[in-house]
């Protein structure tokens, strides 16, 4: 059996580009938040729940388009499976990363999950007719508001979608409604597949370095969307702790204190210069290691450094 044709389109990938950046733009709020650079109830606001919603909506419909784009010329082969495992493996990377960084309340069903579950369910709809897939789209849309039970709220079964509790959790998208949106838009391309694919939209090239810098990103959305985060809470937290904003102050503060302490201690003026800046450096670090056991592990506690090895190394 032949392989289907597999065309990427740059529309698809700049939208997707598009999305991501709502999504750094909406977590960089939330880090914020918890770094106390705005108000900590910022990210619970009606505005930024609205913002959530829509741009995980953004990525599931993206993702059933995308489907059609890669198998519509037959049905799903080996680079399916490729695809959903690579999906899968992301997102329980998530879930073991933020069990780590936030125990309360990790990641268990979020976007990623959403996704790989909902693409595996696809496979058939992308070989019945579309409308059957345009039926399921809309039913999984509107399964939580016609069925629902408190006995749906279980671990094991609340990932579906049915029961009447969300749980603590950094981000959560059951498998309903948000896999309707996959199989919704999925259905919505194949009904006219040769009219929808011989759009100019779809037919456009990105040119020039800010189109083709986004169709870029957007090709590799799942690698950034692993990476971002990351690099968002280690920039605040660096931020949080001073450096680059506020070491140069802290730094001129605690010199101002300790250079007139140690020549009163009876050290030498040039001893005590170059043992404060020693004991200043040390000082941030540990300010910095501080700062990552109280966010990573808020029941230690660090122990003090030895400045005074500043003062033995000193010459």
């Amino acid at each position: 059996m032949s392989s289907p044709r597999r065309t990427r389109r740059d529309v698809v990938d700049v939208a997707r580009a598009v999305a991501l950046i709502a999504m750094f733009i909406y977590h960089l709020i939330w880090d914020l938040a918890d770094y106390g650079f705005i108000p900590p109830g910022t990210p619970f606001t009606p505005p930024m729940r609205w913002a959530s919603n829509a741009i995980a909506a953004a990525f599931l419909a993206l993702v059933g388009v995308s489907l059609v784009l890669a198998y519509s010329g037959g049905p799903p082969d080996r680079s399916f499976a490729k695809r959903i495992v690579v999906i899968a493996a992301a997102a329980a990377l998530v879930s073991a990363v933020t069990a780590i960084v936030d125990p309360e309340a990790p990641i268990w069903f979020g976007i990623l999950h959403c996704i790989a579950l909902a693409s595996l369910l696809a496979a058939p709809l992308l070989r019945l007719p579309a409308i059957a897939a345009c039926a399921f789209g809309l039913l999984a849309l509107a399964a939580p508001r016609l069925v629902s039970s408190a006995a749906l709220d279980a671990p094991f079964v609340q990932w579906i979608g049915l029961g009447l509790q969300p749980p603590a959790t950094l981000d959560w998208r059951p498998l309903l409604p948000w896999a309707g949106i996959v199989w919704l838009a999925l259905g919505l391309t194949r009904l006219s597949p040769s009219r929808f694919l011989n759009l100019k939209l779809m037919v456009w090239r990105a040119q020039g370095s800010a189109p083709s810098a986004l169709a870029w990103l957007g090709r590799h959305s799942l690698a950034v969307y692993l990476a971002h985060q990351p690099l968002l809470f280690g920039l605040l937290f660096l931020a949080s702790t001073g450096l680059g904003l506020g070491a140069g102050p802290q730094r001129d503060a605690f010199l101002a204190a300790c250079r007139p302490a140690c020549v009163e201690s009876g050290g030498q003026a040039d001893t005590c210069q170059r043992s404060c800046a020693c004991a200043a450096e040390k000082e941030i670090q540990a300010t910095i290691v501080a700062g990552l056991l109280a966010k990573f592990w808020p029941d230690r506690t660090r122990g003090d450094l030895a400045v005074q090895s500043c003062v033995r190394d000193a010459p």
